[in-house]
């Protein structure tokens, strides 16, 4: 049989109506138009999103999948609207399960790893400098692209050079364990993005310290946004206490990446007393330690 059949409703009132041929047909095109642009949208999203392990790639993945089956089945409908074949009608109904059971896998395999009664999010920070200026000596030996670690027992020297960055033009992020509004008030700090590594729900943005993939997302957002960045975590032995010092070498390995390609600056300052040899050995590896303008070690 050839031509388009004629569709037909039924209201719950039993009351039946036919569907015109364009209205089905209409009908049909705009939901491919709308699938088209889901899967365009998705694409970028998809690009965007930071995935911390192949598990959760291969969640993305499946979803993906089921995006695109959504536009190839909405594409099909239309070709079907010329042919009365019940094997049609169940190929249809076969893909469309086939699209539930690929949205099911990817959701699963992207939520299970997370906490039981744990809300995720992603930290938004906007890069703004503290104020504008001239480069200074500290502009050369701390440069872009460029990850360092700075041996201390009080991170001074490190939010020192911190703090000397962002006035002078850079746009920095600070990554911290202390009450952001004490860091604030200690250095004058008015507008610079402070994020605190808590447990505890509160006004201020906080991360939680063993949510290790929204922080890593956070700061890699930020250094994608700024042309002239510095970010300073200040906190990397608390975080190690919370995880698994593995997966904070990673973490730092990863920023580190990111980094190189940036036009940012990465600065760790670190108690030396509190990791083994073995621990900052490993850490050395990946960040230069930090030196002044005659060679000596910050």
């Amino acid at each position: 049989m050839t031509g388009i059949a004629i569709a037909s409703l039924i209201t719950p009132q039993g009351m039946h109506y036919e569907l015109s041929d364009e209205l089905v047909l209409g009908i049909d095109l705009l939901a491919v138009v709308i699938s088209v642009l889901a899967l365009v949208y998705w694409v970028k999203l998809y690009r965007k999103l930071y995935k911390s392990d192949r598990r959760e790639t291969q969640g993305w993945a499946w979803l993906s999948a089921a995006v695109l089956g959504i536009l190839f089945f909405n594409i099909s409908s239309i070709y079907m609207l010329f042919l009365n074949e019940p094997v049609y009608e169940l190929i249809n109904i076969v893909g469309r399960t086939l699209i539930a059971v690929s949205m099911t896998v990817g959701a699963y395999l992207l939520y299970s790893p997370m906490k039981k009664g744990a809300l995720y999010r992603f930290v938004s920070v906007t890069p703004v400098a503290e104020k504008e200026g001239e480069k200074t000596s500290i502009m050369e030996n701390v440069r872009k692209g460029h990850s360092y670690l700075v041996e201390e027992e009080k991170p001074k020297k490190a939010i020192g050079v911190f703090v000397d960055l962002v006035t002078h033009g850079s746009q920095g992020l600070y990554i911290t364990r202390r009450y952001p509004k004490e860091v604030r008030e200690d250095y004058n700090l008015k507008v610079t993005p402070i994020i605190w590594l808590n447990h505890e729900k509160t006004g201020e943005e906080h991360i939680n310290p063993t949510d290790i993939s929204e922080l890593s997302h956070t700061i890699k957002e930020f250094i994608k946004k700024t042309g002239d960045g510095v970010v300073l975590i200040d906190g990397l032995e608390y975080l190690i206490t919370q995880n698994e010092y593995k997966d904070i070498l990673k973490f730092v390995q990863s920023l580190n990446d990111s980094i190189v390609v940036s036009s940012s600056r990465l600065i760790i300052p670190v108690d030396p007393f509190s990791l083994d040899a073995q621990q900052l050995h490993l850490l050395k590896r990946d960040l230069e330690v930090l030196k002044d303008g005659s060679g000596k070690v910050v």
